[in-house]
């Protein structure tokens, strides 16, 4: 047998080089070379013999020796093609890993770096050769180190490719941010495992993400403060406005003004020329720092608040070419301080103006009177019973019932007079535009009669009267805390002396008030002996002659057989709330004569009443009616009702309804003493009324002037007009009473006709006017 060949065919190296051919074809291809007649499988084919070659098999094998020479020849060649392939692919490798964009990292288990391309040195600032051996660590910023670890950690926990962003730390003290790529690989040569490392310079995306982002910021910067800009030209005056712009105007683009003074327009009356003034000044002086505030119209028609800074671009030659404003609304914080300015200037517990607003209002309030040689009051009010509520209730019902203090004070006193707590239970009333001592009495009056009623708080019901103290501007002083001072000493002397009523300063005025004081008790003494009287004056028909009704006059005689005045003691009667008791008394015993005359045999008789307007509107007021009708057992219609125009007019729709009820109950209404003072005209057709009575004192001067007979013959058409009937009060002649007839007047009333009389003497009185009717 022929020994065991060593045909590399035969061995894994011929399959190892990487070509794709068969042995088959590595023979032909060799035999070709030879020109020699293709053999298949010419070892076969030896003859072999006893221990002997024949003379071909010599022959065959030279040929054989000959094709595997040329094989390993062919093989060789091959061989040294693909090692010649392999180091060009080598070196280009080595180009492509050393001049790549990006650096390549290996580094060990511990992080030190085994390899890196040139990109990788120039990122880390260190030549490639210093570079070996080193942690990565060495080059990344302390505060990104956390990010690395975290990195890294989690590329050896789950052997998953991780990737993230840190900043290289330079030699410059500049850092660049890169974008780090790590992934585990396995050691041919050592068997170990080894991590590579790819860094990406992304330091430009980083600036502009930055610059991006600061974008971003400022724009919601300029969101949230409300901040935006628009450019002036002073040399074309033309305007222009970014789209923030019409976001904080609410104008569309082409509704934006084109020119400084269209821009004006948009200002609020008062800021309008001010502002223009300073825009002009800093074109002139623009190195000045120069800040605007103005409020401009919205498309809505609302004003709101803006803050302006000026900044001047220059040409070359230091001309303003362009003015920017960069524009803030700043309405939210306007109304902000006057909220505060509000908080700080008002009693916080009742809304009120506290001190500070009071010296302020008041002393703008005393210089008006004193270029207008105008008087002033003011009122300085105590609560007499407050500190022992306070201590025997708590504070909470302390502070309620201040406010409902408050809210009376401000209930009572007109709008332009200033009401304001001091602190406590001490209250100021400044009133203005008075004529003499009487308006301030009058209106303390009014006070003291608002603030008596208990006040209903907590289930309780509260007593608690103010006492107080008028001093008069410019009388008792010049200025306000003056004023203030001595209203608070004549507010003690009430306290001391009569507590739930006022005393001026100046003892003459201080003897009016014990005056009324006095009065005040006769009142209450008379009404509980029944001392007062009614009369009755008749009116007349004008062409008949005949009695529509009378009129009930109420009178208080004294022992001394003298009466006193109703205009004394009437306004005393109001003042201290005593009206309503003497109002209900009068109801009684008018419905009362009414039943009288009738018993006595005389026809229904209509009595007309005079009602205050405190009366009128008092919640009471119609159940006092009703009340004495009833009990009398007559109609209601029986009576009638005489109310001033200002006693309808202070609460117009009050008026209304109460004169529809009354109008239910067949009660006519007489508008009295129609022609003094203001009485509404235009307001009083939409009155249900039912006379119109004109006023004693024009009647009495029908000929004294020579305009009084027009004066009144307008009236009566006036009164025609509203399809009213007319009343003359205070005939007192024939001349007078021939006039009225002659004018269509329907009644007149005056002592020329019948005086004033009591119940009983009436009975006479009518039945002998109606005989000589007859």
């Amino acid at each position: 047998m022929m020994p065991q060949s060593n045909d590399p065919r035969h061995t894994p190296a011929a399959f190892q080089a990487g070509r794709s051919y068969s042995w088959h074809d590595l023979r032909r291809r060799a035999e070709a070379r030879l020109g020699a007649t293709e053999i298949l499988e010419p070892i076969a084919s030896l003859a072999v013999g006893a221990g002997s070659l024949t003379p071909n098999t010599h022959e065959l094998l030279v040929h054989e020796l000959q094709v595997h020479q040329l094989e390993l020849e062919m093989q060789n060649d091959e061989l040294r093609q693909i090692q010649e392939e392999l180091e060009i692919s080598r070196a280009r490798y080595f180009d492509l890993f050393d001049l790549a964009p990006m650096g390549y990292l290996t580094l060990d288990e511990a992080g030190l770096v085994e390899e890196a391309n040139l990109a990788a040195a120039t990122l880390l600032g260190i030549p490639r050769a210093e570079l070996v051996g080193r942690p990565l660590t060495r080059f990344i910023l302390p505060e990104d180190q956390d990010a690395y670890y975290s990195c890294r950690n989690r590329l050896w926990s789950t052997g998953e490719r991780q990737v993230g962003e840190l900043r290289l730390r330079c030699d410059d003290g500049q850092s660049v941010w890169i974008r780090l790529e790590t992934s585990l690989s396995r050691d041919a040569r050592s068997a170990h495992t080894i991590w590579r490392a790819t860094l990406s310079d992304i330091t430009e995306r980083k600036r502009s993400e930055r610059d991006l982002l600061d974008t971003l910021r400022l724009r919601l910067m300029g969101e949230i403060a409300e901040l935006t800009f628009w450019e002036w030209s002073p040399n074309t005056d033309e305007v222009h406005f970014p789209p923030e712009w019409h976001g904080q105007t609410g104008y569309d683009p082409a509704e934006a003004p084109k020119r400084l003074g269209e821009w004006a327009a948009l200002l609020h009356p008062e800021d309008g020329e001010p502002i223009l003034f300073q825009l002009t000044g800093f074109v002139d002086a623009p190195e000045t720092p120069c800040e605007i505030q103005y409020r401009l119209r919205r498309k809505d028609g609302l004003y709101r608040w803006f803050v302006a800074r000026l900044k001047a671009i220059q040409d070359a030659r230091g001309q303003v070419e362009r003015v920017l404003l960069v524009q803030q609304d700043v309405t939210a914080r306007k109304q902000a301080e006057d909220r505060a300015i509000e908080v700080a200037q008002h009693d916080p517990l009742t809304g009120l103006p506290g001190r500070a607003l009071l010296e302020h209002v008041a002393n703008h309030m005393l210089a008006s009177a004193r270029r207008a040689g105008r008087q002033l009051a003011v009122l300085f009010f105590d609560l007499d019973r407050f500190k022992a509520i306070n201590d025997a209730y708590g504070h909470p019902v302390g502070d309620r019932l201040l406010r409902a203090v408050a809210q009376r004070l401000l209930d009572t006193f007109r709008a332009e007079d200033l009401v304001a707590r001091l602190g406590g239970d001490e209250f100021v009333v400044v009133l203005s535009h008075i004529r003499d001592a009487d308006d301030a009495a009058r209106a303390a009056r009014n006070a003291i009669v608002a603030l008596t009623p208990a006040y209903a708080i907590e289930g309780l019901e509260l007593p608690c009267v103010a006492s107080l103290g008028i001093s008069l501007f410019p009388q008792d002083g010049d200025n306000i805390d003056c004023l203030i001072q001595r209203a608070d000493l004549a507010m003690y002397h009430a306290k001391q002396f009569s507590p739930g009523h006022y005393q001026f300063v100046t003892e003459a005025l201080n003897r009016k008030v014990c005056d009324e004081t006095r009065l005040e008790a006769r009142l209450r003494e008379g009404l509980s002996g029944n001392e007062f009287r009614l009369v009755y004056q008749p009116v007349l028909d004008t062409r008949s002659g005949a009695v529509t009704g009378v009129e009930a006059l109420l009178r208080w005689p004294q022992p001394d057989r003298s009466d006193v005045a109703p205009q004394n003691f009437l306004p005393v009667a109001e003042f201290s709330g005593l009206i309503h008791e003497l109002g209900r008394w009068v109801f009684q015993e008018a419905c009362r004569q009414h039943l009288a005359w009738r018993n006595s045999g005389l026809p229904p008789i209509r009595i007309a009443v005079n009602v205050s307007a405190r009366q009128f509107h008092h919640q009471g007021f119609l159940g006092q009616l009703t009340a004495a009708s009833e009990a009398a057992g007559i109609d209601p219609g029986a009576l009638s009702l005489e109310l001033s125009g200002a006693a309808l007019m202070q609460d117009k729709e009050g008026s209304q309804r109460l004169l529809g009820e009354l109008k239910q109950l067949r009660v006519g209404v007489a508008l009295d003493d129609f022609g003094m003072g203001c009485s509404a005209i235009g307001e009083l057709e939409q009155l249900p009324l039912e006379r119109l009575e004109i006023n004693r004192a024009l009647v009495q001067r029908l000929g004294s002037t020579d305009s009084m007979p027009a004066v009144l013959k307008t009236i009566i058409g006036f009164g025609h007009a509203l399809k009213l009937d007319i009343t003359a009060v205070g005939v007192e002649a024939e001349s007078d009473l021939e006039f009225f007839r002659a004018h269509r007047c329907n009644q007149v009333q005056g002592f020329f006709l019948g005086v004033p009389m009591s119940g009983e003497r009436f009975v006479g009185w009518y039945r002998e006017h109606a005989a000589r009717m007859h």
